[in-house]
């Protein structure tokens, strides 16, 4: 509960300041600009990170980030995911969220207010509306890529392995014929998980090799898939070997005081 608290009371300045425009915005996304919803999300969640998370963002690959609308899929590990994914990418992004999400306080109005769709992943008809809905979404909007865990829900520790992709996800990607850009996380749960208290948390972020759709034109989704998350596993096990030395070097930590939380 501690983390939580000083959560609360660091970014309790800004959330009362600036989210009261977030949540008007989720109530009716369609009387505001697009681009204007999506800059006053990242306002908040810099400044919530800034403030209150203490996470040191490395990241690469973003100018391999095809222009226009894209596809953004990336392995799954922390509620924390989304709110990094805002922090960082520099367009109009929406997120396909589970139906809990819809209930929860503060993602609820940000989800909203991103164009995000909701989706009941026990239901399959559930799933197959929620992909039309966000399709019909990004063709309506041309600025509005997506972004999609593909694994369906988190994966946990403790060794985060990757779970099977639902290629379902991908008919999205096909249908509008833009590019597929997978990324991958390298545990940002640490940022709310209890156990954890560094001084400066790395969080791993690495855009991979777009699959365009030259590339994928004679594929099945079920290919498609296999392709993205080969290399996201790819990147995850480099990004792990890196994670030792960024914890040391960001928080000046001892070889002795690294191995120990490393190893809870």
């Amino acid at each position: 509960m501690i983390k939580y608290a000083r959560i609360v009371l660091t970014g309790g300045f800004y959330l009362l300041r600036d989210f009261p425009k977030v949540i008007k915005h989720s109530k009716h996304p369609e009387r505001y600009d697009l681009m204007d919803r999506f800059l006053q999300v990242k306002k908040v969640v810099q400044e919530i990170n800034r403030s209150s998370f203490h996470a040191e963002f490395l990241v690469e690959g973003m100018e391999d980030i095809p222009e226009g609308q894209v596809l953004f899929v990336g392995n799954h590990v922390s509620l924390y995911d989304p709110v990094a994914m805002a922090t960082i990418i520099d367009r109009p992004v929406g997120f396909l969220c589970k139906k809990e999400v819809e209930k929860m306080p503060l993602a609820s109005q940000v989800a909203k207010s991103l164009d995000s769709t909701f989706i009941d992943r026990e239901d399959l008809r559930s799933e197959i509306k929620a992909i039309a809905n966000l399709t019909r979404k990004m063709e309506k909007d041309k600025r509005l890529s997506y972004v999609i865990f593909p694994e369906g829900t988190r994966s946990k520790r403790p060794d985060f392995e990757l779970l099977p992709f639902h290629s379902g996800s991908f008919k999205v990607a096909t249908k509008l014929q833009i590019p597929v850009v997978p990324f991958a996380f390298y545990l940002t749960d640490r940022i709310l998980n209890q156990r954890y208290h560094y001084h400066r948390y790395p969080v791993q972020v690495r855009f991979l090799k777009p699959i365009l759709p030259s590339e994928y034109e004679n594929l099945d989704t079920k290919q498609i898939a296999d392709i993205a998350r080969e290399r996201i596993a790819s990147a995850l096990s480099e990004m792990k070997a890196k994670d030792r030395g960024l914890v040391k070097s960001l928080n000046g930590y001892s070889d002795k005081k690294v191995d120990k939380i490393l190893h809870r």
